[in-house]
């Protein structure tokens, strides 16, 4: 078992390698498309006397990025459009990907994942390998986050939201941020019409015009009792938008320029259950914003854990639970999968061996499986990842792939 996490850059970046070995042992890591640019970005960096190269910062970032219990989630446009447009329904709190291809047998149904553009990137710049593309894409991406017009032109999106202020009185941050977001929901869907609050949404995420009008068609022809049920993700991310310009407009938030493009991480937190950042500009606004069934971790909370397991686990014993109870991760944990009764029903060596025939099953369809369309829930999903000897094992041991498991694999093959 593990739970999805979803790290901006400043906890990343916080976290040692031993840090990062004791987070893949107990929970999935969502990568964002945001954190693989910004990580990219350092490489334009100016190279300073005494201190790693911008190359070498990039290659040791890479190498904090396991190919195991690791996903890279789909780009959160795509994800809008595809809300907006019906084809995309809930985040359902975990990684959301791009299958290869929908397999569809007389007895499963399934979709297969091979690694992402940014997963082939991450294994090339591990190895120190970086061509003229990801140059310019470094250079494009330091040039944006220094672009002050940036920050000026969105303030000019939200007329509609300028007379949404604090009164006059002295409640905490917190209670302030709830206040504006109450104000705010009755301006988007009681004051205003669901068809002026569509074109509000899909004039910001730059919705082309004929799609534009396909959306509002939707809305029209389709039973829906509101924009939530039309959009969910969608609405949710033009309310994180939303929010932040409140905030400038209430001096809660700063104008830096980068916030407007760590805000992004906020839209990938519905496909996690735990979202973690060092910066306080994003823990505000994660509490303000209040995503629906996520939890809060602090980048010392993640390391204070980690250290605790490390003491107890000096064998390199494997766990399946965090093995320490006063922890955050433990708590978390508790209130995900309800640790008492998980316990209770800790499968039987009989259903252990009847599983393990039935991944065998489901990797031989994945392999040789008829490609074919298929209706509700998939019954599995594969994921292709071709790992470094260096690569940590996935068993969790901590060691690395060629002094743990692959040697024994090597072996098994014929």
């Amino acid at each position: 078992m593990s739970i999805p996490i979803v790290l901006d850059k400043s906890t990343f970046q916080g976290l040692n390698y031993e840090d990062i070995i004791e987070l893949h042992k107990y929970y999935i890591v969502n990568i964002t498309p945001l954190l693989v640019s910004e990580i990219l970005g350092d490489l334009a960096k100016e190279e300073k006397e005494g201190k790693k190269t911008p190359k070498e910062q990039v290659t040791n970032l890479a190498k904090k990025m396991f190919p195991y219990n690791a996903y890279v989630n789909m780009d959160y446009k795509i994800l809008i459009v595809k809300s907006l447009t019906g084809e995309f329904t809930t985040a359902d709190n975990r990684p959301f990907l791009s299958a290869e291809k929908s397999i569809n047998t007389p007895t499963k149904k399934g979709m297969t994942f091979v690694e992402t553009p940014e997963e082939l990137s991450i294994k090339r710049w591990k190895k120190g390998e970086f061509d003229t593309m990801d140059e310019i894409i470094a250079d494009v991406w330091r040039t944006e986050s220094k672009d002050e017009d940036v920050v000026k032109t969105f303030k000019t999106k939200f007329d509609h939201l300028r007379d949404i202020k604090i009164k006059d009185h002295k409640p905490s941050n917190e209670e302030k941020f709830l206040a504006l977001k109450e104000r705010l929901q009755e301006r988007l869907y009681v004051e205003l019409e669901p068809e002026e609050t569509l074109n509000l949404v899909t004039d910001y995420f730059e919705i082309n015009p004929d799609l534009k009008e396909s959306i509002q068609a939707r809305w029209k022809n389709e039973s829906h009792p509101d924009l939530h049920s039309l959009a969910n993700y969608a609405m949710y991310c033009y309310e994180v938008v939303c929010l932040y310009f409140i905030g400038i407009n209430n001096s809660l938030c700063g104008e830096r320029l980068t916030n407007l493009l760590d805000l992004e991480y906020l839209f990938y937190v519905p496909f996690a259950r735990v979202f973690s950042t060092n910066d306080k500009f994003l823990k505000n606004l994660f509490f303000a914003v209040q995503p629906a069934d996520t939890f809060f971790i602090t980048l010392p909370e993640l390391k204070n854990d980690f250290k605790k397991f490390k003491a107890v686990n000096k064998d390199g014993e494997l766990f399946d639970e965090p093995p320490i109870k006063d922890s955050e991760t433990y708590r978390i944990w508790d209130n995900v999968f309800d640790m008492e009764l998980t316990r209770r029903l800790k499968p039987s060596a009989e259903e252990l061996k009847r599983k393990e025939a039935e991944m065998e099953e489901i990797l031989k369809i994945a392999e040789t499986g008829k490609e074919g369309k298929f209706k509700g829930e998939a019954d599995f999903m594969v994921k292709e990842t071709f790992m470094s000897p260096n690569d940590p094992c996935p068993c969790k041991s901590g060691k690395a792939l060629k002094d743990c498991h692959f040697p024994q694999a090597k072996n098994n093959i014929k």
